[in-house]
């Protein structure tokens, strides 16, 4: 008998009461909803996140190697790291020089390196139009509009101290790259080590590789600093949207949860009679509580299954097609970055079961209370 009862409460579909089932098909719209929008909030913060730190790492490698003292690191030290380590490790070069077309003249950045095979950067994967070689530079995309110049055109570098020209070198462009980050794209150029043999010494800067090196180098000769240590600051920057976001998050689940409990308390009390009817024919308190229960877990169960659904469909969608763009240079990026977290659910859903039974208690004790039951 008990189960007969239990279907019938639980029925969400009440063919003598279309307001209620309007109730509880809108309460389903907005768990759905609801579940929809804390997967995209997840996903694209997590996507940000992991798209800057990988972009930060293709032009940066994960670890920088330098000499302590400020000496420069010369082929010994480059022999002696790579003896007996499977891994690449490039030797690079860093100089401030003027780099001048016609009359116009920008201040950048080089990063020169031994040699292209060796180079670990994945600059070339951001290129718009030439590519990378050992004897022509690359040059980011506002610079090369500022300077009015492309690919197969030369420009001319200067090396100034004490308001005298040192030295002077022209080059011809290779390619022209596009990284969404500002400075790179505005200061940043790179080429071959020997396309600067007029600015540089013998010796290197740096070492960058992808391999962790702390445990295999001496620490008395060398500083290893990874990705993270060198932008310190702009990580710490990049956290700080953590905490409203997932304060956000949280109100989300807890606008899902208490929707359905609500649906609940309305539920419960449109059918008072039914209940007050049932307790004179021997209905425990406990089978109420049950019936809470069972249709919160049912609402939850379905919501979060057709949420999910859509969320990672339109996740999929993004990530394949990359159906909206983002203003450029703004997020470091032009398109919406997207992680797509399957494991997500079994994030959600227990907390969500824990939560509602939770407060499912204190639900209960309201009701008994009001209808005595």
């Amino acid at each position: 008998m008990n189960i007969r009862i239990l279907r019938k409460f639980i029925s969400f579909n009440n063919k003598n009461k279309n307001f209620n089932s309007y109730l509880n098909f809108f309460s389903f719209f907005i768990s759905i909803l609801s579940i929809i929008f804390l997967v995209l909030i997840i996903s694209v913060n997590s996507g940000f996140k992991n798209s800057v730190e990988r972009l930060l790492i293709d032009l940066n490698g994960k670890y920088k190697v330098s000499k302590k003292y400020n000496q420069k690191l010369t082929e010994d030290d480059y022999n002696s790291i790579k003896s007996s380590r499977d891994f690449q490790i490039s030797k690079i070069n860093e100089l401030d020089l003027i780099a001048k077309n016609k009359r116009v003249s920008e201040p950048v950045n080089i990063i020169s390196f031994s040699n292209t095979k060796n180079f670990i950067n994945k600059i070339d994967s951001y290129l718009i139009s030439g590519s990378l070689s050992n004897d022509k530079i690359i040059i980011g995309n506002i610079l090369a509009k500022k300077l009015n110049v492309d690919v197969g055109q030369r420009l001319t570098f200067l090396q100034i101290s004490d308001d005298n020209i040192e030295n002077i070198d022209v080059l011809t462009i290779g390619g022209i790259f596009k990284t969404n980050i500002p400075n790179f794209d505005t200061h940043r150029i790179y080429g071959n080590s020997k396309l600067f043999n007029n600015f540089k010494s013998s010796n290197y800067d740096y070492f960058i590789t992808n391999n962790n090196l702390v445990e295999n180098l001496d620490d008395k000769n060398y500083y290893i600093e990874n990705i993270f240590d060198l932008n310190i600051n702009f990580f710490k920057w990049l956290n700080t949207y953590d905490a409203p976001i997932n304060l956000l998050v949280f109100f989300i689940l807890v606008i899902c949860i208490f929707n359905i409990l609500q649906n609940n308390f309305l539920y419960v009390s449109n059918h008072k009679k039914e209940f007050f009817l049932l307790k004179t024919l021997g209905l425990k308190n406990s089978f109420i509580f049950s019936v809470i229960s069972i249709r919160s877990l049912i609402i939850l169960f379905t919501s979060s299954f057709v949420g999910f659904s859509l969320s990672y469909a339109i996740l999929f969608l993004e990530a394949k097609f990359k159906i909206i763009k983002l203003p450029e240079y703004v997020y470091f990026t032009d398109s919406l970055p997207v992680e797509i977290n399957l494991l997500l659910p079994l994030y959600v859903l227990p907390l969500s079961i824990f939560i509602i039974f939770s407060i499912s208690i204190y639900f209960y004790n309201i009701i008994i209370k009001r209808y005595e039951f």
